[in-house]
């Protein structure tokens, strides 16, 4: 049986746009760009890391939270991330590891370099 190690939340507003985020590179790393999500600790529950995501990167309050489905990001050890979607309740400010932040249409994904296994992610959303 597979075991969930992180979580990650799409977040989507009123018009199916979904929040994308750049982290903090070095400088000869590329610059991808992500969904909004964090690694499980210890005994934490999944709606737990998702809050704790949300909390630290974008310094809000995330509702109306749905579990969309599980995406593999370790073959070897059988790992998976647990995707859920939701939408925001306050206004975004970035956090420490946090360099930029952007509302997305789905047709616009095509344009952005998305990070590995982000792709397979916005898939649940995009299909359900």
């Amino acid at each position: 049986m597979a075991r969930i190690a992180e979580c990650s939340v799409i977040i989507k507003d009123d018009f199916n746009n979904i929040f994308i985020v750049r982290r903090k590179t070095k400088r000869n790393e590329p610059k991808l760009w992500y969904i909004v999500g964090k690694k499980i600790r210890g005994k934490e529950t999944e709606e737990k890391c998702i809050t704790r995501a949300i909390k630290d990167d974008l310094k809000s309050i995330i509702f109306n939270l749905e579990k969309l489905g599980e995406t593999k990001i370790n073959e070897e050890n059988e790992e998976v991330c647990a995707v859920y979607l939701g939408q925001l309740k306050e206004k975004v400010v970035y956090g420490n590891d946090i360099v930029e932040g952007k509302w997305v249409s789905i047709k616009e994904l095509e344009n952005y370099d998305l990070a590995e296994y982000e792709k397979e992610k916005i898939l649940l959303y995009v299909n359900k």
